[in-house]
């Protein structure tokens, strides 16, 4: 007589190869998975992409806001497949990226205003320039009731109460935004600290914290403070943000208007100066002519190694023009603008010089 138990272990034996077959198919079949970061600056809007694209295409991006310096530094060390950055790569940055895998593609993605915020209770409608700006960070004005930020609100309740300048404190596109935005306004400021992802700050007085949402949120909760942030982080958190006086000499706000005609005029000049001559299709946004242009406006950049695998290059490419092209629909309403339809089409192109080994 067959032994029972001798036939289910058979069974069991035999099953084995059917279920490991039923294992193989479905790591086979499981979505691509592209590793991004970098700047908190597009986060808000990347996040959107990311559901939006995993909808559409069944692809994961999995994208950490840490700063545009770790988007540029992992690119380069290949722990990302893209990283993004408000700043384009310098030129040891560049060389370094060069050296570890050949050129960058640095593909702009969205177009945003940086909001100055700030927490005073007793002013609903704060005017300032770039000068004052700068003299705040650097700490020349110190109170809130200092003549100069007078001058620029007259009639207004200002308190003699101290000013807590808040700044990033990790290598920051954001930062490289505003600190260029404020050495064009302000002489003694562009020797001082010039423009950088990680600015010298004055030795005492300004206050550093980590991503958008770090100096949004300190600044939210402590009166008498103020910083720059992304639009998109200033509304989400119910923040004040000034009216800035312009090259022009217009009261301008943060909105897309403004930031769409910073765009069109920047575009018409020609990118001379690095970071932004070392790249096509990268612009200095800040303090642009016109009477409508909102002054600290910037782009995030999306960086990629124009040599690629095959495998994953081309979901890479693919994901990126779709970016630039249909994911441009979702940004006014997260509070950027969306890129010109001519450099969406120059964004497309560059995408299409990438190759695939």
């Amino acid at each position: 007589m067959r032994n029972p138990r001798f036939s289910l272990v058979g069974l069991l034996l035999a099953a084995l190869p059917f279920a490991a077959g039923i294992g193989c198919s479905k790591s086979e079949s499981a979505s691509p998975r592209i590793s991004a970061g970098g700047a908190t600056f597009v986060d808000p809007i990347m996040q959107k992409w990311s559901a939006e694209y995993k909808k559409a295409k069944n692809v994961e991006i999995d994208y950490v806001s840490k700063g545009s310096g770790y988007g540029i530094s992992n690119v380069t060390s290949r722990n990302l497949d893209f990283g993004c950055s408000d700043a384009p790569m310098n030129g040891k940055e560049n060389d370094a990226a060069k050296a570890a895998g050949g050129d960058v593609v640095h593909i702009p993605v969205t177009i945003g205003a940086v909001a100055i915020v700030y927490n005073l209770p007793e002013v609903k409608d704060l005017k300032l320039s770039g000068e004052v700006l700068a003299d705040i960070y650097l700490r020349k004005i110190t109170k809130w009731n200092d003549g100069a930020i007078a001058k620029l609100n007259p009639g207004a309740a200002l308190p003699d109460r101290d000013i807590t300048p808040v700044a990033r404190a990790e290598s920051s596109g954001t930062s490289s935004i505003f600190t260029e935005y404020l050495s064009k306004r302000n002489g003694g400021f562009a020797s001082k600290v010039g423009a950088s992802k990680s600015p010298k700050w004055p030795a005492a007085g300004v206050l550093g914290k980590d991503g958008n949402d770090g100096v949004a949120g300190h600044v939210k909760d402590a009166a008498g403070t103020i910083g720059y942030v992304e639009l998109a982080y200033a509304k989400k958190n119910g923040i004040a943000f000034a009216t800035l006086i312009n090259k022009a000499g217009k009261p301008v706000t943060p909105d897309a208007a403004g930031v769409t005609a910073a765009v069109e005029a920047a575009m018409k000049v020609k990118q001379d100066k690095e970071p932004y001559s070392l790249h096509p299709l990268t612009f200095s946004f800040t303090d642009a002519d016109g009477d409508s242009v909102y002054p600290i406006v910037g782009a995030s950049y999306a960086m990629v190694f124009k040599k690629q695998p095959k495998d994953k290059g081309t979901v890479i490419v693919d994901f990126l023009k779709w970016v630039v092209a249909d994911g441009q629909q979702f940004a006014k309403d997260l509070d950027y603008a969306p890129l010109p339809g001519d450099l969406t089409k120059k964004a497309q192109e560059l995408l299409g010089t990438v190759t695939f080994e």
